[in-house]
């Protein structure tokens, strides 16, 4: 399988997914004006859970995002949006079914003429639905991507839940004020190429004002937080599921990792390995984690890049040098244990 990596300008082929990073090369792309593309940004990333007790305890009580209002559907199920800044949230339903593999309910993005993006997007056969008022006061319209992932866009409105919640909920306690990136699954890169920087005008997969940008895998073959997993015929459900759940991700800006670090592992109680950060493919500084549904968040300093080579890993416990890989493309701690030791 063929790892699309959207911040380059080509598809790059056997690239460990988590090791990429995003954001590297892609960061010097120019997107599309708020005059050529009315969109600013992402507004929201929707994904489903079991429990929404346990996501609670994630999203607010580990990454800090207040939980600034409720929405009831009307099917009767009700979500929590998590505030990121005054125009991000992270949205959870509780309507994750048993063996389900895609979490990823939406993402939403935000824009600046909602009228003239709709007609801009029916001229060019995306067949949007009807602009609508959603549950959270906002109008709003969805495109459907060739492999049926929801792409919501909306414009905020006056008395809707966001502006209502507009200058509050900025705890201290966010880890992050700025949703960076979104992976949606596209196993497909020949049609989802053309889908989302033609059609949907979002060059180099970027867009907007705030540097957002999705990226569009089909696998994950990141192995940070989790131990390798092969498929195999015994293993394959578990597998699958974890692609998803790595795949279909979010991805938060920091500016101190170190500090990201550590106040992580403080709040959920993680050992070193469950929160490890280490250079990407980008030169920068990753760390991930993952909901209680096993949705990944990934954590990226996007300062300078580093002088350091990629799987460099930012050593345990108090400031130290960094653990620099003995080989190229191998994370450089814990070691790997040899045979017979």
């Amino acid at each position: 399988m063929r790892t699309l990596f959207l911040l380059a300008t080509v598809a790059m082929a056997g690239i460990a997914f988590g090791q990429g990073g995003g954001g590297g090369r892609g960061a010097s792309q120019t997107p599309p004006s708020l005059e050529e593309l009315p969109v600013m940004g992402i507004a929201n990333v929707t994904f489903k859970v079991a429990d929404l007790g346990k996501a609670r305890a994630y999203y607010q009580g580990i990454l800090g995002f207040p939980e600034a209002f409720d929405i009831k559907y009307p099917s009767g199920v009700t979500s929590a949006y998590f505030k990121v800044s005054d125009d991000q949230y992270i949205e959870i339903v509780p309507t994750l079914k048993p063996g389900e593999l895609n979490r990823e309910e939406r993402i939403a993005f935000q824009s600046t003429d909602l009228d003239k993006l709709h007609a801009l997007y029916e001229s060019r056969g995306l067949n949007p639905s009807k602009i609508e008022k959603g549950p959270d006061g906002n109008p709003i319209f969805r495109v459907v991507s060739p492999e049926g992932n929801n792409l919501d866009f909306l414009q905020y409105a006056e008395g809707s839940e966001q502006a209502k919640a507009r200058g509050k909920f900025l705890s201290p306690d966010r880890v992050s004020a700025h949703l960076w990136h979104a992976g949606v699954m596209t196993k497909d890169s020949a049609a989802s190429g053309p889908f989302y920087r033609e059609k949907l005008g979002f060059t180099n997969l970027r867009f907007g004002t705030r540097g957002d940008y999705l990226e569009t895998p089909s696998r994950d073959a990141n192995t940070e937080t989790k131990p390798p997993l092969a498929d195999t015929p015994e293993t394959h459900a578990q597998y699958e599921r974890e692609q998803w759940g790595a795949v279909n991700h979010i991805a938060i800006e920091v500016a101190d990792m170190r500090a990201a670090r550590d106040l992580l592992q403080k709040r959920g109680g993680f050992d070193d390995l469950r929160v490890r950060a280490h250079i990407g493919n980008n030169r920068h500084w990753l760390m991930f984690l993952f909901d209680p549904a096993g949705t990944r968040t990934e954590i990226m300093e996007t300062g300078l890049q580093q002088d350091l080579p990629p799987m460099t890993v930012m050593a345990p416990g108090a400031a130290a040098p960094p653990i620099l890989p003995k080989t190229p493309g191998v994370l450089a701690w814990p070691p790997t244990p040899q045979v017979g030791k």
